[in-house]
């Protein structure tokens, strides 16, 4: 099946690993170039074309012609919604940096490696390792000597970040945030944003519960602005637990904090990455184009117009808000953990 594609698999970047399949022990295999990736929002199906060439093929004969390749990327994580793919734009624009945003089979790794060592397990731990290898040394290629990957993580892969960062390689790590009070305003104006949260509800809350050691919220009996803080409260709590285990790893990012001082923002993002940051060169990616659209899809859209949205929400989502702030003050009162999360999230807007 990839007779003669050997070098080139090995090589560059031009050819990404697009889908998993667990199942059938195989994957989806794209051509890509580098422009595209930077064009891409994201590396799901919206950059297959009718003439992207791909095929299939299985994991254990792309591991046999990519052994050899290191493992070496870094990563954003964040909570959903907090300027992530803004950001990756923005170090993507360095020669330094190449961006790979929400590369589709991270999350679903993540989901298995929550199965591990568990009856329903489809693989192994030394399966699942194998398979996790392969794909970061596969996301791993760059287009030029020095180049750093960047691997934005899709939300909820978060849960795997502590395993990720315990990897020998020792990746680096930005940590995207906002505080309860934003993420509410933000999610609760946004038509996508509160459609991601009824879709992960279900899941976010039993992986707060598998955190919690307990089971005290009943979903079906919370408001969608309790729904949404018991989100960030479960992203929260995956990103700290990485960020405890390797402190010395991991860059806390506030968007808002962020947005009001971008310069300083991206220098201090590179500066942890290792990348040079030459201040004229982060100024003129601050005062560039990317600082005035939406990161996902064009659009006019910068740091005003996001506050302009966040207080008309704060005005039309006032109860809901409310709701959301009041579940986790209460959450806090019952759980240190949760606590803690509400002093990280407000030394970090500082």
């Amino acid at each position: 099946m990839l007779e003669g594609l050997g070098p080139a698999l090995a090589a560059s970047p031009d050819i990404l690993l697009h889908r998993l399949d667990p199942v059938h022990e195989a994957a989806h295999l794209v051509r890509l170039n580098e422009a595209a990736y930077a064009q891409a929002a994201f590396l799901d199906d919206s950059i297959m074309g009718p003439q992207t060439p791909g095929l299939w093929a299985r994991l254990d004969e792309i591991a046999g012609l990519t052994g050899g390749l290191p493992e070496r990327c870094d990563f954003i994580f964040h909570i959903g919604h907090v300027g992530s793919t803004l950001m990756s734009r923005l170090l993507g624009a360095f020669p330094g940096v190449l961006s790979l945003r929400e590369p589709m089979p991270l999350p679903l790794l993540a989901q298995l490696h929550g199965h591990l060592n568990r009856p329903e397990s489809l693989w192994s731990a030394e399966r699942f390792e194998a398979v996790l290898s392969l794909c970061l040394k596969l996301w791993s290629r760059t287009y030029r000597p020095g180049q750093l990957p960047l691997i934005k993580a899709t939300s909820w892969a978060g849960e795997m970040a502590p395993a990720l960062l315990s990897r020998s390689s020792r990746p680096r790590a930005l940590m995207m945030t906002v505080t309860p009070e934003a993420y509410l305003a933000g999610v609760l104006v946004s038509p996508p944003a509160t459609g991601d949260v009824r879709v992960s509800a279900t899941t976010a809350l039993a992986r707060l519960h598998r955190r919690l050691g307990a089971e005290p919220f009943t979903l079906h009996r919370m408001s969608l602005g309790e729904r949404t803080a018991m989100v960030w409260a479960c992203e929260m709590l995956a990103l700290k637990a990485a960020a405890d285990e390797h402190p010395g790893q991991v860059h806390w990012i506030d968007f808002d904090t962020f947005l009001a001082a971008p310069e300083p923002g991206l220098t201090s993002a590179l500066t942890h990455l290792g990348q040079p940051a030459d201040p004229a060169a982060v100024r003129m990616v601050v005062q560039g184009p990317l600082m005035s659209r939406y990161a996902k899809g064009g659009h006019p859209f910068d740091a005003t117009k996001r506050r302009q949205l966040l207080n008309s929400s704060r005005q039309s989502n006032h109860a809901e808000i409310i709701k959301g702030l009041a579940w986790l003050e209460d959450a806090a009162g019952r759980f240190h953990a949760i606590a803690a999360l509400a002093q990280a999230s407000s030394s970090m807007s500082q």
